[in-house]
């Protein structure tokens, strides 16, 4: 029988106001690109979203998720004088959690620290053998559920802009994944952030604007 747990993803999104500020609140939204499974796969439009909140002075909680619409692949080719009819969509698939991390150590501006936390994947993560073998049995479906820890690193960018990094040891998996990325405001409110993901055995890539407060 499969635990069910909290959710979550490794991932770190710390947005520092400066090196000579505290850390900034940060939600936002955008668009990400996820590798195609295998080369029939149809690709979709994938949407990112993500969210700090600095609890204490060391200690932050993050969550992020990835949401893709797949259009469905028609049986049968539509007629060359066939009136345009609106695409149709499979039932959205999305990856996403939530994890906290503890700032240990600093030297100078350099931030060093732990973090914990869980994933969820609702099917937007297929792994490559399951691709491979086209098994449908639900018994041989991994947990959706995964847990993980590691350590990230985190270093401020003149006043405005943050660069961070992160590797995670996951349970359920039993593999390594990691994060990199940089954020930077363009005003006293509104944040830009990039990002490279690797999770299970899929790299994941996203861009976002954000509001901080």
């Amino acid at each position: 029988m499969k635990k069910a747990s909290i959710m979550g993803l490794a991932l770190v999104l710390v947005l520092a106001a400066s090196a000579f500020a505290s850390a900034a609140n940060y939600v936002g939204g955008g668009l990400g690109i996820k590798a195609a499974a295998d080369a029939s796969d149809a690709k979709g439009i994938i949407g990112a979203l993500s969210l700090d909140f600095d609890v204490m002075e060391k200690l932050t909680l993050s969550a992020n998720g990835y949401i893709e619409f797949k259009q469905k692949v028609e049986e049968e080719p539509l007629a060359t004088d066939a009136a345009f009819t609106m695409p149709k969509f499979e039932e959205p698939t999305y990856f996403g959690g939530v994890y906290g991390k503890y700032a240990l150590t600093s030297f100078d501006a350099l931030k060093l620290g732990a973090v914990a936390g869980v994933n969820f994947n609702n099917g937007f993560i297929v792994p490559k053998e399951d691709v491979e073998s086209g098994t449908d049995d639900p018994a041989a479906e991994p947990s959706k559920v995964d847990y993980g820890a590691g350590i990230f690193a985190e270093q401020p960018l003149g006043e405005t802009g943050t660069i961070y990094g992160q590797a995670m040891y996951w349970m359920q998996e039993k593999g390594v994944g990691g994060l990199g990325g940089i954020n930077f405001k363009l005003t006293d409110k509104i944040a830009v952030k990039g990002q490279i993901e690797y999770v299970k055995k899929q790299p994941l890539f996203s861009i976002g604007v954000g509001y901080t407060f």
